[in-house]
């Protein structure tokens, strides 16, 4: 078994003097991460850590954030990301259900850890500060110069646990997933090639690396490429000149970070020339936005699906032939996530968990060695969600005859508006067109008469106005009657997780319970 630890070296002693990461004026060679991160095993051998023992990290993005994961990788430790956005409540938890054991703490996040620094100690927790400004007893620079010891290491398991990734929160607490040594090292290698990456693209990651998206930060292991990560954290005029100073080739962004992409690099003067190819993923994109992005930005389009349970996985892929294909003669293509990679098997089933033929719609199950050991600590629900070998995905699609596959909505959104099942994704996907619509939610609001009514949430491009009429007269020929919302609210902005999601559970709450937004009484009495 060939582990990320072996991918580490590999690329150190292939590309010694290559640089492996930039972050803004920062950058560091595939010799010096290694060494730099091979100090750091060894100091936390020395304060107690083996192979299992949980390691965390709370901080911006940084070259540092690759540091640790790779010491972890090395030693067998448990990399566990604090999302900075968490509130104390969920980041109290995540130490708690993770057994965390050393905190590594960027001092521009300390203010997060210095007011509950009593009880996070109380935890059996060491503190280690880097960056200007800490008060931490123990400095890593300073751990790192009197580390002089390569660190040992022990025999490692395919399916020894590599890092816990905590869910963004949508709904309740945070749930670590845990992910495995082959999984990671799978994905990693099958992403490569699935992406058509090459040792010589300069790949820009901007997502936080608290999450799964920290292994997209370490595909790198797998061809020895430059990785290019945001200084701190995802800025869109900063990407773009990152995009022109480091010479990106391939970069991913959420669809909602396109529409900021285009709406930058259409006010601003930014050399692009170098990005050959656009991934995106993780929400649904619409076929305007797609549309937009080919156009304006110029460069090729490939989608992705992917789930923190199967290790990112990057499950399906649209390549840029299927874009090409969807922009000119097939322009259904555009509302596919592309055909599975080889690296899964895919299976649609019903309710009764039996397979349905082509072009039936259920639920996606995926198979694969990248997929999650368990979730942390949560016996029943892994019950509910891995079923001999299979991951239930909760996600609803079909796979047409060409063997592409479409995804719906996910079971937890659908909404039942008279006994019809309405996927919030067709209709989000039409409102979209409109010329004043930039962003839309579409969600499932309680009803007296129908169960529940398609209500969308709107976020109007600025300086343009519309009305609730002329969007639900605009669906009319375009959606079915049961499809169409029954309702309009008009908002600045969508609330979302770090990872640029749409909290939908959140704006179903509110639109639930507040009296007055919706022109039927929604208020659930207690």
């Amino acid at each position: 078994m060939l582990y990320c630890r072996e991918l580490i070296k590999r690329c150190a002693r292939n590309y010694p003097h290559k640089t492996a990461y930039v972050c803004g004026s920062q950058t560091t060679t595939w010799s010096h991460i290694d060494q730099r991160s091979d100090r750091f095993a060894s100091v936390l051998q020395h304060l107690g850590v083996t192979q299992g023992t949980t390691v965390a990290m709370c901080s911006m993005e940084t070259i540092e954030v690759y540091e640790h994961f790779f010491a972890c990788m090395k030693i067998g430790a448990v990399r566990v990301g604090l999302n900075v956005h968490y509130v104390w409540p969920e980041l109290r938890h995540i130490l708690q259900d993770s057994t965390t054991r050393i905190l590594l703490v960027d001092a521009r996040t300390s203010k997060l850890i210095d007011e509950h620094r009593a009880e996070i100690e109380a935890m059996d927790i060491q503190l280690i500060g880097y960056g200007n400004g800490h008060d931490f007893a123990l400095d890593y620079e300073t751990l790192l110069g009197e580390s002089t010891n390569e660190p040992n290491w022990p025999e490692l398991k395919p399916d020894a646990p590599l890092f816990y990734s905590y869910t963004s929160g949508t709904t309740g607490m945070p749930k670590g997933v845990i992910l495995t040594q082959q999984g990671t090292t799978d994905c990693i290698l099958h992403s490569l090639i699935s992406f058509g990456l090459a040792s010589d693209d300069i790949w820009y990651q901007p997502a936080a690396s608290t999450w799964i998206a920290a292994i997209m930060s370490c595909f790198n292991l797998g061809n020895g490429m430059t990785t290019v990560i945001p200084d701190g954290s995802f800025q869109v005029a900063e990407f773009l000149r990152s995009v022109e100073r480091d010479r990106v080739t391939v970069g991913l962004l959420v669809p909602a970070m396109i529409q900021r992409v285009i709406a930058e690099y259409q006010s601003g003067i930014y050399d692009i020339s170098s990005w050959r190819l656009l991934v995106y993923g993780s929400s649904p994109a619409t076929p305007m936005l797609i549309r937009q992005a080919d156009a304006i930005l110029k460069v090729d389009l490939l989608q992705t699906y992917a789930m923190t349970e199967a290790t990112g996985g990057w499950v399906s892929f649209l390549t840029a032939a299927d874009h090409q294909r969807g922009l000119s003669d097939k322009p259904e293509l555009l509302k596919s996530v592309g055909r599975i990679g080889i690296h899964f098997e895919c299976s649609i089933r019903n309710d009764k968990g039996h397979a349905l033929p082509p072009n039936s719609r259920g639920e996606i199950w995926l198979r694969s060695s990248t997929l999650m050991q368990c979730y942390l600590n949560l016996p029943e629900e892994t019950a509910q969600t891995l079923h001999e070998g299979w991951l239930r995905t909760n996600d609803i699609g079909y796979l047409d005859n060409e063997g592409y596959l479409y995804l719906l909505d996910r079971q937890k959104f659908m909404i039942i508006s008279g006994g019809v099942n309405v996927f919030p994704t067709a209709v989000e996907a039409v409102l979209a067109e409109h010329a004043c619509v930039q962003e839309v939610a579409v969600i499932g609001v309680p009803h007296p008469e129908w169960g529940e009514a398609v209500v969308a949430v709107v976020v109007t491009k600025p300086a343009q106005e519309t009305t609730i009429a002329e969007l639900i007269d605009f669906c009319r020929e375009k959606l079915s009657s049961f499809e169409r919302p029954k309702y309009i609210v008009f908002v600045e902005t969508l609330p979302k997780t770090p990872n640029a999601k749409v909290k939908k559970t959140e704006i179903k709450k509110w639109l639930s319970t507040t009296k007055g937004l919706v022109p039927w009484n929604t208020v659930i009495e207690t």
